[in-house]
């Protein structure tokens, strides 16, 4: 397996299980994206992906919940960014990143920076994103810099996406229980294999991980031959 992706669903229902704020159940998910990490690295994935907050999210949800999430990236980027240098992770921020406030922004690329070259594993956060906002962006950006659609192939389409200089999800992870993609990786993922597990992201564990590890073993995959 090259790339393993997860959608990060049910922080907040995380909370109102326990009888606790919203806001438990987002720093409850932060917690969490180290340990995945660790096992990625254990099982020798060099890719993982993690939806964080979608453009959606920005738009709709209460300012409130969303600034308390700006607020946790600020102080658990820091602690990411230790992380990686320890164990020798490359850490990619993609999506729609102009959606965020500009310090968290300059956050993102510093880290970006720092973790640039190292080679064991390669993480990429997923914030602003939405897949249908990447194609568009993708159109402004061809039109933008002059394309020539008689040229158009679907390798030169990839190069203009956000997460298209990285392999395709074999696997996506969605926790939460909710069976739909939503869009992620949405040009690559028309080979990838899917894991839905009623399992809230914060209660996800190693079990649960091996699991889904267990699910892609077992499935053949054909590739439509």
């Amino acid at each position: 397996m090259k790339h393993i992706g997860f959608i990060m669903d049910g922080n907040r229902r995380y909370a109102k299980k326990i009888g606790n704020i919203v806001t438990f159940g987002h720093k409850k998910w932060g917690e969490n994206i180290q340990n995945i990490l660790k096992w990625c690295l254990a099982a020798q994935i060099p890719v993982v992906s993690m939806w964080a907050l979608s453009k959606e999210n920005i738009i709709s949800r209460d300012k409130g919940e969303i600034e308390f999430i700006y607020n946790l990236l600020r102080e658990e980027l820091p602690s990411l960014e230790k992380k990686c240098l320890e164990k020798e992770i490359a850490f990619h921020a993609l999506g729609n990143l102009d959606l965020l406030p500009e310090d968290i922004q300059k956050i993102l690329l510093s880290v970006e920076k720092n973790t640039q070259w190292w080679q064991k594993l390669s993480f990429l956060l997923m914030l602003g994103y939405s897949g249908q906002d990447e194609i568009i962006r993708w159109i402004q950006r061809f039109i933008k810099d002059g394309g020539n659609t008689d040229e158009l192939t679907e390798e030169t389409f990839l190069s203009f996406l956000d997460t298209g200089g990285y392999p395709s999800p074999d696997l996506i992870v969605r926790t939460g229980w909710d069976i739909r993609h939503s869009w992620y990786f949405l040009y690559q993922s028309a080979y990838s294999e899917y894991f839905f597990t009623e399992t809230l992201w914060p209660d996800f564990w190693e079990n649960d991980f091996q699991k889904a590890l267990e699910y892609f073993e077992w499935v053949k995959r054909n590739f439509w031959k």
